[in-house]
């Protein structure tokens, strides 16, 4: 077990809340010694539909992010996965970390193309007329669609849809074309995962967003958008633990 007792801050994604993370990856994590952080982004610390969330934009919740760093007194390692890993990215446009890394991460160009694959969906116009995005992942297979395997249990899939919350719409407008500026002298190590059977974010995606900040790269085999939550999570806890405690060398498309 590690004695490092390093610090690492979870950063959910869009219509989840810190709930993600405490299934599998907060024992994970701890069991090697890390001590773990997460929690709930504005409007997103209760199920269902939530009103008022439309209000909340994505600078909103990259100061949220900032607020959580700034109650903890060490260097931290801090883990974004899909909204959440661009929340990390821009808040790395001023900040430093120790680590970073990005789960299934919206790229630093924004989500215009996940936008019109979503636009294939006839509930996507509802959705967009009405500015309610919890249209989007309202049932049991809408979520699965976008966010797991299509073997996920059935009751697993009935647990997280109940969980799942609104999103707001004007973050989503800021996640279109965000923008991210790297900065030339970030020079903090960067691990990008990305899940091979992803509908919302592609290889390819993962790959430029690896190239962008010369990242270490892993592509993780039988596993869907929910990295932390879907089948094969465990992989995904081990690979990222293996890259923390340096023990891979050189990336690699797995």
């Amino acid at each position: 077990m590690s004695t490092t007792k390093e610090t690492i801050l979870f950063v959910h994604g869009a219509w989840h809340g810190k709930w993600c993370w405490e299934k599998y990856f907060r024992t994970a994590f701890e069991k090697q010694g890390y001590h773990v952080v997460t929690f709930d982004l504005p409007g997103h610390n209760q199920s269902g539909k939530i009103k008022g969330i439309n209000k909340y934009s994505l600078h909103d919740y990259v100061k949220s992010l900032e607020a959580e760093v700034s109650k903890i007194d060490e260097p931290l390692i801090i883990v974004g996965h899909s909204m959440g890993g661009l929340i990390v990215q821009k808040y790395l446009e001023k900040k430093d970390c120790k680590k970073a890394i990005l789960l299934a991460s919206v790229p630093p160009y924004g989500v215009i193309n996940t936008t019109l694959n979503f636009a294939k969906k006839l509930y996507f116009y509802s959705a967009l007329l009405s500015l309610d995005l919890y249209r989007l992942v309202n049932s049991e297979e809408k979520c699965r669609t976008s966010f797991f395997s299509k073997q996920i249990e059935a009751a697993d899939l009935k647990e997280y849809t109940a969980k799942l919350c609104s999103e707001s719409f004007k973050a989503f407008l800021g996640m279109l074309l965000p923008r991210v500026k790297v900065r030339k002298n970030l020079g903090i190590p960067i691990l990008v995962l990305g899940a091979e059977n992803d509908t919302i974010f592609s290889i390819s995606d993962n790959k430029k967003t690896a190239e962008k900040y010369d990242a270490d790269l892993f592509i993780i085999p039988n596993i869907a958008h929910d990295m932390m939550l879907d089948q094969n999570q465990e992989k995904v806890s081990a690979k990222m633990l293996a890259w923390l405690n340096d023990e891979i060398q050189s990336a690699e498309v797995a």
